[in-house]
């Protein structure tokens, strides 16, 4: 789980940024919007995104490219996702670079909804969290 304690900000972390890292940054979130309530949960390093839990992340950004992550409770087979750690029991946490806006696309906005709903939003930990919704 992201985490850190401290008096930090979506500005902090953006302070220094040029346009196109800011444009990477809000075109994310613009994503995140989509899926449901959130809120935004910003540490030194990162900024997390949350449902009930964090679910979601910008671990790196910078006019060249974005860093991000997100959790699901299965692995993804896709040739966008850089590496996959897993944290037990349920934890796959997948790792993307992003280096143009366009590449968040409707394919990553579907992984990030099923992240919401099952990881942020806690949907795996009900009854018959086996099957596909």
């Amino acid at each position: 789980m992201w985490h850190a304690c401290g008096p930090y900000t979506v500005d902090g972390f953006l302070r220094g940024k040029g346009p196109r890292a800011r444009e990477l940054f809000e075109r994310f979130e613009s994503l995140i919007a989509a899926c449901g309530p959130y809120e935004v949960a910003p540490a030194k390093t990162r900024v997390a995104f949350m449902g009930r839990v964090r679910f979601a992340g910008v671990e790196r950004v910078s006019d060249p490219g974005m860093s991000v992550a997100f959790g699901l409770p299965r692995r993804l087979d896709s040739p966008r996702i850089r590496s996959i750690d897993f944290y037990p029991p349920s934890w796959h946490v997948h790792h993307l670079r992003i280096a143009d806006p366009e590449e968040l696309d409707e394919e990553v906005l579907g992984w990030l909804k099923e992240s919401y709903s099952q990881m942020g939003m806690q949907a795996r930990l009900s009854k018959g969290a086996g099957e596909r919704r």
